[in-house]
């Protein structure tokens, strides 16, 4: 899933980011685009059987009497 140089342009420029040249643009497509595909990895991950940890209360050891 590349990124064009025009959306990179247009999320640099709405996020008042240094105006980068397409030549540089080009020197860091490849590590977004390694940044992306791990991204995907992380997508395609089964989570089902993972207890989500929001429903984890740890117990301090501290009573309401202290």
């Amino acid at each position: 899933m590349a990124i064009s140089k025009e959306t990179l342009k247009a999320m640099i420029r709405d996020y008042h980011g240094f105006e980068l040249s397409d030549g540089e643009l080009d020197l860091i497509a490849p590590e977004l685009d390694s940044y992306l595909a791990e991204l995907e990895k992380l997508r395609d991950l089964d989570l089902s059987g993972i207890m989500s940890s929001r429903l984890i209360k740890a117990d301090e050891g501290a009573g309401a009497d202290g």
